[in-house]
């Protein structure tokens, strides 16, 4: 991600908890120049992810902060383990302390959710991939989270790609005509991805050669049948319906990718604790 973007967003945070008046209780109670250290422990176990936005938060408030690490994202943490110690500016640390530990925690929480995913299927050769089902503004932190925790991004945004959804499908009047329309406008430029919902569709898209041919909300049991008209030469997807309890199932298929949007849905966000340690 973009620098200038990432900031633009951890300082935006900032000034949503700063408030009109910034850190009354802690600028009430600590001098400008009070200085302490901080250790930050991981309560539970789970996949680091977000770090790096962590520690930008803290070095946007005040650059001299110190923060020593004994780990990086995507590294396992254990119950009780100390991620890193943080010295400097008291009140910095303070005030950047909430902003840092939401980022750390949703991020890590991805991650965690991701690689339980990624174990389930590492078995087999399907890639495990994300979707555009994510927090506003936060997409390219929480698809930094995805990878951390051993899955593999979609597409970012809709400029990187084509991909025919139903809707697309409805509008151009099926399928062969969404599939040869976009094929005559962008000249082999971008790979073209379909999105089908039965046999009759698939069938249809088969016909016209598609990159990849995307199996929406599709069975086990059809997706196995499905998979056997697809040529070689044609990649093969499958989205919607996709749980932690069923994705072993769904990859044991053959089918190429798995794309779902669990991860980000049904994470939980990883309990962490920054102490001070001099007071």
């Amino acid at each position: 991600m973009e620098n200038t973007i990432s900031e633009k967003l951890i300082l935006s945070a900032l000034e949503e908890d700063k408030g009109n008046t910034g850190d009354v209780t802690s600028n009430n109670l600590i001098g400008k120049e009070h200085k302490s250290k901080f250790q930050l422990t991981v309560n539970e176990c789970a996949v680091l992810a977000g770090f790096k936005i962590f520690k930008k938060t803290f070095m946007l408030v005040n650059k001299d902060v110190l923060i020593e690490a004994n780990f990086k994202d995507g590294d396992s943490v254990k119950k009780g383990e100390i991620v890193c110690s943080i010295s400097g500016n008291t009140l910095g640390i303070l005030f950047a302390e909430r902003t840092s530990l939401n980022y750390l925690s949703h991020l890590s929480g991805i991650a965690t959710a991701t690689r339980e995913l990624v174990e389930s299927v590492k078995h087999t050769k399907t890639i495990i991939l994300d979707t555009r089902k994510t927090t506003p503004n936060l997409r390219h932190f929480e698809k930094e989270a995805i990878v951390a925790g051993g899955a593999t991004n979609h597409r970012f945004d809709l400029s990187e790609m084509i991909l025919i959804k139903d809707n697309h499908i409805a509008v151009a009047g099926g399928v062969k005509n969404a599939i040869l329309s976009e094929r005559k406008s962008c000249k082999d430029k971008y790979k073209i991805e379909v999105e089908v919902k039965n046999f009759n569709e698939l069938k249809e898209a088969v016909e016209c050669k598609p990159d990849i041919i995307m199996f929406d909300n599709w069975s086990v049991k059809d997706l196995k049948s499905g998979l056997k008209l697809v040529p070689e030469g044609i990649l093969t997807e499958v989205s919607g319906q996709i749980s932690k309890e069923n994705i072993k199932d769904y990859a044991e298929c053959g089918v190429n990718y798995i794309s779902t949007s669990h991860m980000v849905k049904n994470s939980k966000w990883v309990d962490f604790s920054l102490n001070a340690l001099n007071y």
